[in-house]
């Protein structure tokens, strides 16, 4: 059975698929940009990963923004 998601992880991997999507990224274009697999950027944003802080600031600057600014838009 897969770890459940944790709410937080459900609310940046929503505000990390909503920057890609407000960018106009594909996933593909977007994991290109970022320097990760298109795999794993998908299972990121469903929130089955839990990155760390140094794969959030790639994550960031990768899509145009901060880190801080992903957070905030998850809320947390």
């Amino acid at each position: 059975m897969p770890p459940k998601k944790s709410a937080a992880n459900q609310k940046l991997a929503k505000a990390i698929r909503a920057t890609r999507e407000q960018g106009g990224h594909s996933q593909e274009k977007a994991a290109r940009l970022i320097g990760l697999e298109r795999s794993n950027l998908g299972a990121i944003e469903r929130g089955e990963f839990n990155i760390t802080f140094d794969t959030l600031v790639k994550i960031a600057a990768g899509l145009g923004t901060k880190a801080s600014a992903l957070c905030a838009r998850a809320r947390l």
